[in-house]
């Protein structure tokens, strides 16, 4: 055995009652515990064992055997049990392998350099089969207490934070994680067409977890009125917007969870999505979430939206003198009849007039009075290049509930 290594053999056990000791400093649920002296003593005596076995390996060149990893997982499993959360969980992994750094560093002053560096190649590779243990076993119980909802929404915020923990978190629930994800934000404007939102976190719960077993994707509420899910997606990028026809199974796929999700929420609501790879998902939800919020509020979605599909809702948004010119042209427009639906109608039929009036159930003749009043009320042609700018824009704003 090396001096280095008997120095942090020597040492193990004021090492052990220091680590314990900033658990109580810095985990209130370890202060907590440490009231309790059997809970004390249990804890001591893991910060103790795990010294002098790292010490007793690294001196034989060996990795953890199937009984060190068993006896680590076993202190995972007796922390869910006692009810320790996610969190400290992992902030308690975390201040362990600080804490055995510095250990390390502080005895290594004088110390032959090649040891030091076998030390910490031990530690490194050892100290992640034994964090993936503790949090396997930890996981494992939790899957015993939590429920499928809690389970769920926890998974989901792991991944938006890319958390190490998440692929514990994920086996456990039966979920295969990806390289990329589609983000999924699906809006419920709190106060549309003057009714308040009712929801409480047990509807919440529910529909997360009904969502789930139908999709297994995770998902989560990130806010009473904005639920966030994480679709698995290929990592193709592409300037057209999401293709929803019949032959594009996973377009199909996408439309189906967002009716399911619409549906289950019974109140109309506004979708946006954007792509990105799983180590940015924070920052693709921010993207997503934008998107929501100039997407048009529908019962039943007939289109998800991309960024491809709202660049210009999304550029109006952002500049006050614009949203304030389209919001005064929408005004004008109220004074119909019924002028921005026939004008949604109009464009999302290619400004077909046969396929524009069959759509709205009137006779050819009525659109075209409808289009006439329209150029009289805003001064633009609704079918020219110019219209088509302004007036889709307008439309689509107040499909936005932006205005209301």
């Amino acid at each position: 055995m090396s001096d280095l290594l008997r120095l942090l053999m020597k040492r193990s056990d004021a090492n052990a009652r220091a680590e314990v000791s900033a658990y109580m400093r810095e985990l209130p649920e370890y202060s907590k515990e440490a009231a309790d002296p059997k809970a004390y003593a249990d804890t001591l005596d893991y910060a103790v064992w795990f010294r002098r076995r790292t010490v007793e390996r690294v001196s034989e060149d060996q990795p953890l055997v199937a009984g060190d990893l068993s006896f680590i997982g076993d202190i995972g499993q007796r922390r869910a049990r006692r009810g320790f959360s996610l969190d400290t969980a992992r902030r308690v992994l975390t201040l362990h392998a600080n804490l055995m750094l510095r250990e390390i560093y502080d005895a290594a002053e004088g110390q032959d350099v090649r040891e030091v560096l076998h030390l910490m190649s031990w530690f490194g590779s050892q100290g992640t089969r034994g964090t993936d243990s503790y949090l396997t076993a930890y996981m494992d119980e939790q899957h015993l207490r939590l429920s499928v909802a809690t389970r769920v929404r926890t998974l989901t915020q792991l991944l938006l934070a890319g958390d190490a923990t998440a692929p514990s978190l994920a086996r456990s629930l039966g979920v295969d994680l990806h390289e990329h994800y589609l983000v999924v934000i699906v809006r419920v404007p709190g106060q549309l067409f003057g009714r308040a939102d009712t929801t409480t976190d047990t509807t919440h719960d529910e529909l997360v977890a009904s969502v789930f077993k139908s999709h297994l994707v995770p998902l989560c509420w990130q806010q009473p009125n904005e639920l966030l899910a994480l679709v698995p997606h290929d990592g193709s990028l592409s300037l057209s917007p999401l293709s929803l026809s019949p032959m594009a199974s996973e377009g199909d796929r996408l439309l189906s969870l967002v009716r399911e999700i619409v549906g289950r929420v019974g109140r109309p609501c506004a979708v946006g999505t954007a792509a990105g790879p799983v180590n940015a998902l924070t920052k693709t939800a921010e993207l997503a979430r934008r998107v929501a919020h100039v997407a048009p509020v529908e019962t039943t979605p007939r289109t998800v939206c991309g960024v491809a599909d709202v660049f210009v809702e999304l550029g109006a948004a952002q500049l006050p003198e614009v949203d304030h010119w389209l919001r005064e042209i929408a005004r004008r427009l109220a004074n119909g009849p019924d002028l921005v639906l026939t004008l949604n109608a109009y464009y999302r039929a290619d400004m077909n007039r046969l396929a524009t009036a069959a759509a709205l159930h009137i006779h050819p003749r009525t659109l075209d009075y409808r289009l006439q009043r329209v150029r009289d009320l805003a001064m633009v042609d609704p079918g020219s290049v110019r219209g088509v700018r302004i007036l889709s824009t307008t439309v689509a704003r107040v499909l936005a509930g932006a205005w209301t």
